[in-house]
C-alpha cells in the first residue's frame, strides 16, 4: 500500500484529482444570426417550392412594362411578375420575360392569351382605367385546350373576356370586317344579344374570320340555318313605294354591328352548337335569301350597254322576281370579228310554284323534257329577255322577260353548253333608236330651199301688212266721223223714243183711257150674248121687261 504523501517533501510527486467537468453557455447574442439564417434558408426552399414556370411573351412595343414592377394578372389577381425585358434577335419585336407563380401554371395552355392592360375606349366600353395610377399590368386569359405552353405572342388589343359569361362563341367568315371592331354589338330583332371578341386574319389573306359571343339566352336561337349580316350604317332603298330607309339601331349606325336571324320557315332548325362557323352577309336581303336548290340556268346576248347592271340583280318574269343574274362579261365571235356580252342568268322555277294562284292550273315542268317543252312554247309564243331599268336615278339594270308578239322567230337550242334565251333591246334603246331615225330624217329635208320659200312668203305677209295698215288708216279718217254722225242721231231717236213712251207722255194717257172704253165695250157685249143666249126671242119681238 502506497504511503500517504508528504506536502513538505519536495521531491514527491503530486496525486492526480478528479475534478468534475461543467458546461459553458454561449451567449444569447449569436442565436440571432443562427435563428435568422434557419429563417432565410426556410423562405429560400419555400420560393423554391413555389416557384413556376417562366414564360416569354412577344409584343410590338414595350409601353408601360418595367422589369420587377409589371405584374401578371388572371381575374385581377396577381399570378407572376415581369423579370425582364429585351429586343428579339430577328423581327425588332419585343420579348418580355416573367415568372409565374406555380399554382398558376395550369393556365397556360396552347390557347391561353396574354395582353397589357392600359386605358382604353372601344366600342365594347372604356377599360383600364385603374391602370391610370397603379400601371400598366399583362393580363391573361385562361386556356383550357392543347398542351402546356411557355412562350406566348402578346395581343395588341385587349379581347373580351367572356370566359363565365352564359352564352356561347360562333366564327363567322367574310371578306372584310368594314366599320366592326372588338366590342361592336350583335343584334337580334333589334335587340342587343351580343358581340365581337376577335377577328383574325386567313392564312391567304382573303378573308377574315369573326368571333362572336352571342348572351344567353339569345344564343338558343341561333340555329344551322341562322343568317348573320353586317347591320352597320343605315340602308336606303328607293323603289316604286318610294324613299325607304331602314337600320338595326343608333349604336350599329355609329359604330358598326352585326345581326342575325332565321327564316321562318326554318324555325324547327337544331340550335347551332358552340363554334359553328356561318357566312357573314352584306345585308339582310342578300342573307335571306332562300336557297333554292332547283336551279336553270341560261345565258342571253344583248346588244344593249351593260352599265348599271350588277352580279345579283334580279330576274324578273312580268314583275315578279323569279332569278337573278349570276354573271356577265365579254367574248370575242371570230367569225363575225365582233364582241358580244354574254349574261348567264340563273332561274329559280321553285319561284314560279310560289307564285301561282291557289287552284289555278298550271304547267307540267316536274322533268327535264317537260321543262324543255315549256320553254319552247313560252319562246314560240314571244316571250324574249330585255334589259330594263329599274331605277332611273341610279341607273340600275335588271332583266326582263316578257311577250313580244311582233318579235322576230327564234328557237331554243338545247344542245349547246350554255342554253341560250333570246332577246330584244331594251326600251332606252328603242327610244334612241327612234330619236337617231328622226335625226336622219330631219338631216334629210331640204331645210335651204324651204328657207328661201318662207323668206318670199315673209316677204309678202309684209307687203300685207302694210296694206292692211292703210286701210284702218283710212278708216280712221273717212268712215269714222261720219259713223260717229250717226250714232249721233241714233242717241237723239232713242231719247225721243223713250220720252214718247214715258208713263208721263200724253201719248200714254190717251192710251190709257181707250183701254177703258174698249174694256167697258167688251163688257156690254157680253151682257148682250149672254142676253140673246137666254133670250133669243128678243131678235123677232124685241127686249121683254123681265119684271112684268
Amino acid at each position: 500500500m502506497n504511503e500517504p504523501r508528504h506536502d513538505d517533501d519536495p521531491n514527491a510527486i503530486p496525486d492526480a484529482r478528479l475534478v468534475e467537468h461543467r458546461w459553458h453557455i454561449p451567449p444569447l447574442v449569436w442565436l440571432i444570426p443562427l435563428v435568422a439564417a434557419l429563417i432565410g434558408s426556410w423562405i429560400v426552399f419555400e420560393h423554391w417550392l413555389q416557384r413556376g414556370p417562366n414564360i416569354t411573351i412577344s409584343f410590338l412595343t414595350a409601353e408601360g412594362i418595367e422589369p420587377g414592377k409589371t405584374r401578371i394578372r388572371y381575374k385581377d389577381v396577381d399570378i407572376g411578375r415581369v423579370t425582364a425585358v429585351k429586343f428579339a434577335d430577328d423581327d425588332g419585336r419585343i420579348i418580355v420575360s416573367a415568372a409565374i407563380d406555380k399554382h398558376a401554371a395550369r393556365f397556360l395552355r396552347e390557347d391561353s392569351r396574354l395582353w397589357v392592360v392600359r386605358p382604353r375606349i372601344s366600342p365594347g366600353g372604356v377599360s383600364g382605367i385603374g391602370t391610370l395610377f397603379s400601371g400598366a399590368y399583362i393580363a391573361l386569359a385562361a386556356g383550357k385546350a392543347g398542351d402546356e405552353r411557355r412562350d406566348f405572342v402578346g395581343l395588341e388589343v385587349a379581347p373580351i373576356n367572356t370566359e363565365d359569361a352564359p352564352g356561347r362563341e360562333f366564327l363567322l367568315h367574310t371578306a372584310d370586317v368594314g366599320s366592326l371592331d372588338i366590342g361592336s354589338p350583335v343584334l337580334f330583332r333589334r335587340v342587343r344579344a351580343g358581340r365581337v371578341v376577335g377577328y383574325t386574319m386567313d392564312s391567304d389573306g382573303r378573308g377574315v374570320q369573326l368571333r362572336v359571343f352571342v348572351d344567353a339566352p339569345f344564343d338558343r336561337f341561333v340555329t344551322t340555318d341562322t343568317r348573320f349580316w353586317q347591320a352597320s350604317g343605315v340602308d336606303f332603298s328607293l323603289g316604286a313605294a318610294g324613299l325607304k330607309v331602314e337600320w338595326q339601331s343608333l349604336i350599329s349606325v355609329v359604330i358598326g354591328g352585326l345581326a342575325f336571324e332565321s327564316p321562318d320557315e326554318d324555325v324547327l332548325a337544331p340550335p347551332a352548337p358552340s363554334g359553328s362557323t356561318f357566312n357573314l352577309f352584306g345585308d339582310r336581303d342578300e342573307a335571306m335569301k332562300r336557297p333554292y336548290k332547283d336551279v336553270h340556268s341560261y345565258v342571253v346576248y344583248f346588244n344593249d350597254s351593260l352599265r348599271g347592271l350588277a352580279v345579283g340583280a334580279p330576274v324578273e318574269f312580268r314583275g315578279i322576281v323569279i332569278g337573278e343574274v349570276r354573271r356577265f362579261g365579254l367574248e370575242y365571235e371570230k367569225a363575225r370579228g365582233i364582241f358580244r356580252t354574254p349574261v348567264e342568268i340563273d332561274i329559280y322555277p321553285q319561284r314560279f310554284r310560289e307564285n301561282y294562284r291557289e287552284g289555278a292550273e298550271r304547267p307540267d315542268d316536274s322533268t327535264d323534257a317537260a321543262h324543255r317543252d315549256l320553254v319552247n312554247r313560252l319562246v314560240a309564243a314571244g316571250m324574249r329577255a330585255q334589259l330594263k331599268t329599274g331605277n332611273l336615278i341610279t341607273g340600275q339594270l335588271y332583266v326582263s322577260l316578257d311577250f313580244f308578239p311582233k318579235a322576230a322567230p327564234a328557237k331554243v337550242n338545247w344542245d349547246q353548253a350554255r342554253v341560250e334565251l333570246p332577246s330584244v333591246q331594251g326600251g332606252l334603246a328603242q327610244l334612241q333608236d327612234s330619236l337617231g331615225d328622226i335625226a336622219t330624217k330631219l338631216d334629210k329635208v331640204p331645210v335651204d330651199q324651204i328657207s328661201s320659200q318662207l323668206l318670199v312668203t315673209m316677204r309678202s305677209l309684209d307687203a300685207t301688212l302694210h296694206s292692211t295698215t292703210a286701210l284702218v288708216d283710212k278708216l280712221n279718217n273717212d268712215v269714222a266721223p261720219e259713223a260717229k254722225a250717226a250714232l249721233v242721231d241714233a242717241r237723239q231717236a232713242m231719247d225721243a223714243a223713250q220720252a214718247t213712251l214715258s208713263q208721263e207722255s200724253p201719248l200714254q194717257s190717251d192710251l190709257r183711257d181707250t183701254l177703258k172704253q174698249l174694256s167697258r165695250s167688251a163688257r156690254a157685249l157680253a151682257e148682250l150674248s149672254d142676253y140673246l143666249e137666254r133670250h133669243p126671242e128678243s131678235l123677232i119681238r124685241g127686249k121683254v121687261d123681265d119684271h112684268k
